[in-house]
């Protein structure tokens, strides 16, 4: 047995070394992936503490105030923007077709605003016209 282990210590030392760094990098990776979902779950709070404020500057836009009476935030498809901000998206009212898509951003006052929003067609008709 110990000749065994003479002859093949240099590729057993070389084994050793491949799998502890085989374990760093996967280790590192998990902590990458923990990291990120950390800072997803940061962002989807930041939109649920600014629900409301988020609704109401929609609200606020086109001619027929206070048409949206809810939104429904789809939290799985938050992201981070490299620009600044967290982009969302979602829809108004229950309805898939009323979709929203905006961006939550903190301005120079340290207050939030919603720095870009788009509306689906069918939205942008209801809250200029007010069809139902």
């Amino acid at each position: 047995m110990l000749r065994w282990v003479k002859r093949y210590k240099r590729w057993l030392i070389i084994s050793g070394i491949v799998l502890v760094m085989i374990g760093l990098i996967i280790g590192g990776i998990h902590l990458e992936e923990q990291r990120q979902a950390e800072f997803k779950q940061e962002m989807n709070q930041e939109l649920r503490e600014h629900k409301q404020f988020i609704m109401d500057t929609f609200n606020s836009m086109g001619s027929n105030k206070n048409f949206i009476k809810s939104i429904t935030i789809e939290y799985g498809q938050t992201e981070h923007n490299p620009m600044g901000g967290i982009d969302f998206y979602g829809y108004v009212d229950y309805d898939k077709r009323l979709t929203v898509y905006g961006n939550l951003d903190k301005n120079q006052n340290d207050k939030f605003d919603i720095g870009v929003s788009s509306f689906s067609d069918e939205l942008n008709i209801k809250l200029d016209k007010g069809y139902d």
